[in-house]
């Protein structure tokens, strides 16, 4: 009869200790899982962490690599160190400031020299107009000109936009074509200038900027911007 007890109690104690075994396991996942899926930090250094751990036990760590002058890329400007102040030389005073000197009342006679003679103001005027250099020549302007390079300037001006070479052929009533000229402006840049004239109008000026190499064209002028 003892004996039957006995057996009837081990399947007790087997399911109370599972329940307990159950039961921590539930409150590890509740108290170490949760506060892991619900925030973000956690839950993305736990990812990290098995990821390495993965990498670590199926040995599939790629060793980086680094080839000599293959980045072409500028040195960043924010590890760039600052160049270091030169010293620079001690400052005398100005020899415009006045110094003024006190004297004892026991001292001895101070020695006046004679001044030099000033010059008289004519010959002072015609002495410094002499030294002065003549006045440099104002600046007249762009030259337009007529040329074989203007010429090409000029084609590639009609060639870049339709609706010039249109109204230079005269297809808008209202403007009649005058004439055409170009001034250099150096480094192969060309200002070409377009002249129209319409009823009750002065003269009116297209003028672009064209580059001969690059085949770049670019308005200048009010009128000119107003072209499509």
């Amino acid at each position: 009869m003892a004996t039957d007890v006995k057996e009837l109690q081990k399947p007790d104690r087997f399911y109370a200790v599972r329940r307990r075994v159950y039961g921590g396991l539930l409150l590890f996942v509740v108290v170490v899982g949760l506060p892991i899926v619900g925030v973000p930090f956690l839950r993305q250094r736990l990812s990290e962490r098995v990821m390495t751990f993965k990498s670590a036990f199926s040995n599939d760590i790629i060793p980086a690599k680094a080839g000599v002058g293959e980045n072409k890329k500028p040195f960043p400007v924010e590890f760039e160190r600052p160049e270091p102040l030169l010293p620079r030389p001690p400052q005398l005073p100005s020899s415009s400031g006045s110094i003024a000197a006190e004297f004892p009342a026991n001292a001895p006679p101070r020695i006046s020299y004679p001044r030099k003679k000033e010059k008289k103001p004519e010959i002072a005027a015609l002495t410094e107009s002499s030294s002065e250099e003549p006045p440099a020549a104002p600046d007249e302007g762009p030259k337009y000109q007529t040329g074989q390079i203007e010429q090409s300037a000029y084609n590639l001006l009609i060639q870049s936009n339709p609706t010039i070479a249109k109204m230079v052929q005269g297809n808008n009533p209202s403007l009649h074509f005058v004439s055409w000229d170009a001034a250099g402006r150096g480094d192969d840049i060309y200002w070409v200038r377009l002249k129209f004239k319409s009823e009750g109008i002065p003269d009116v000026e297209y003028i672009w900027q064209v580059k001969l190499e690059s085949k770049e064209v670019k308005p200048l002028s009010h009128n000119a911007r107003e072209i499509f």
